[in-house]
């Protein structure tokens, strides 16, 4: 262990690299840092103060005292900050409809939980403008050019770019991808080396290349308006204040550590600290047109081991010529859409309705799940009537019963608008039924209720 200490504070001491990275005005597990350039595709960087051994890495976060919108910068920073802090994947991360960025502005706190990430050692998880490529073309998954010394760009057969059947001819992948499904919207259990992967030898049968999280291929698993705040772009009008399963997957890989394996001595956790005005943080943010036309990352790292590099400083600016919104409603917690959100509708009502005996009653359910989607859960149906309790069976049908009866055991998965029961309200008694649509966050057959939705209908004469 001596020796290996020493070897780690001679490269503090004498490898100074520095990087630039940046959002481009846009036109329309991830990557890490300094991987695919001179030094390899399998380079992992980590956050300041990671020197290979365990522990909490403390990151401080400040505002340059003198930069303009010092006081704007406040409330979305420390909400960026907390967000990664959390570090809590979510889905339908984008959002238009509901935000309180005018259509003109740009979300000052979405790009700065973006150049947060790239502070943190996380590079784009497409391929981005430093690729030199134009348009849509810039979705496709991170890598590096191949042999034949070009990009290999062709969808395949879904033709939607950055997706796990895109056919890239000799490109070597930079994504870390989870080996069991290549959805890039979930988070396995364990994330290091054994579940997550860029070697495409590792991706499912019958996938070609690694998936990102971009908003078009999230729509091929039924998740809509979701897309990695690490994939480079953002739109006027636009919040994107959470993470995605993508961000919070690729952080916790670099937290597995040197050796990359989830749960041994050097694993660490990373607590950033928000220290208001000062220049000496770790990470500063400011305004200065001269060093960015957007908004720009400058890092500096130090290399730890032929595979690992360690920031030593991070400088985020901004220009002050854009449109900026400052959002200054501290960030919820927990976050929107974190978790599976079931929901029961009566009539197409999501709450009480009252109906009379010549109406039709017609119940529906649907569920988000979430990060969650594909894991295995318990759903269930329950039914509070005038009558007694029941619940809907597996073969659906409702049972009278003072004992939880499960409706179905398996993969939570995005349901829209299913049809339960349509009945006319003449066949029912008189009286309020109260429905409650559950799913759990296990699947042993025990009745949980974790994520819940319930409704109450009231029939009258």
């Amino acid at each position: 262990m001596a020796a290996k200490r020493s070897l780690v504070l001679h490269r503090l001491t004498g490898t100074l690299l520095f990087l630039i990275m940046s959002i481009a005005l846009p036109v329309s597990p991830g990557t890490f840092e300094f991987a695919g350039r001179e030094y390899g595709a399998n380079v992992i960087t980590h956050p300041p103060g990671y020197d290979g051994r365990g522990g909490n890495m403390i990151v401080t976060v400040g505002i340059a005292p003198s930069s303009t919108y010092a006081a704007e910068m406040v409330v979305p920073i420390q909400n960026a900050v907390d967000t990664w802090n959390n570090l809590i994947p979510t889905t339908e991360n984008v959002v238009r409809e509901g935000s309180n960025v005018p259509a003109h502005q740009f979300d000052f706190e979405s790009v700065a939980l973006h150049e947060l990430g790239h502070c943190l050692g996380l590079g784009h998880p497409n391929l981005a403008s430093e690729s030199g490529l134009t348009g849509m073309d810039r979705n496709y998954t991170s890598s590096t050019k191949g042999a034949d010394g070009q990009f290999n760009l062709a969808s395949g057969a879904d033709a939607v770019i950055g997706s796990g059947d895109d056919l890239r001819g000799d490109d070597v992948n930079l994504h870390w991808f989870q080996k069991s499904n290549n959805n890039p919207f979930s988070v396995a259990e364990r994330v290091d080396q054994t579940t997550y992967s860029r070697d495409l030898v590792d991706l499912p049968p019958g996938q070609s290349f690694a998936a990102n999280a971009d908003r078009n291929v999230g729509r091929l698993w039924g998740i809509h308006d979701t897309e990695a705040v690490m994939q480079q772009g953002i739109i006027s009008g636009e919040a994107q204040r959470t993470l995605t399963g993508d961000d919070v997957a690729t952080l916790r890989l670099a937290m597995s550590g040197l050796d990359r394996l989830a749960g041994t001595t050097d694993d660490y956790t990373v607590q950033l600290e928000f220290v208001g005005l000062s220049d000496n943080a770790d990470i500063v943010f400011s305004f200065d047109g001269s060093r960015a036309s957007f908004a720009v990352c400058e890092i500096r790292a130090v290399q730890i081991d032929p595979l690992h590099f360690t920031i030593s400083q991070g400088r985020i600016y901004f220009n002050a010529n854009i449109a900026w919104f400052f959002n200054d409603v501290p960030a919820p917690t927990p976050p929107k859409y974190s978790t599976p959100s079931p929901a029961i509708f009566a009539n197409d009502i999501a709450g009480s309705i009252t109906l009379q005996q010549n109406d039709t009653l017609k119940i529906t359910l649907s569920l988000n799940p979430g990060v969650y989607i594909g894991k295995l859960a318990d759903y269930w149906l329950r039914a509070a009537t005038p009558m007694g309790v029941f619940w809907l069976s597996d073969r659906f049908e409702f049972i009278p019963s003072d004992q939880p009866i499960r409706a179905y055991g398996g993969k939570l998965f995005v349901i829209d608008r299913f049809p339960i029961l349509t009945i006319p309200a003449n066949q029912l008694p008189l009286g309020t039924y109260t429905l409650t649509f559950a799913v759990d966050d296990n699947l042993d057959g025990v009745a949980n209720g974790t994520f819940q939705a319930s409704i109450d209908v009231t029939i009258t004469p």
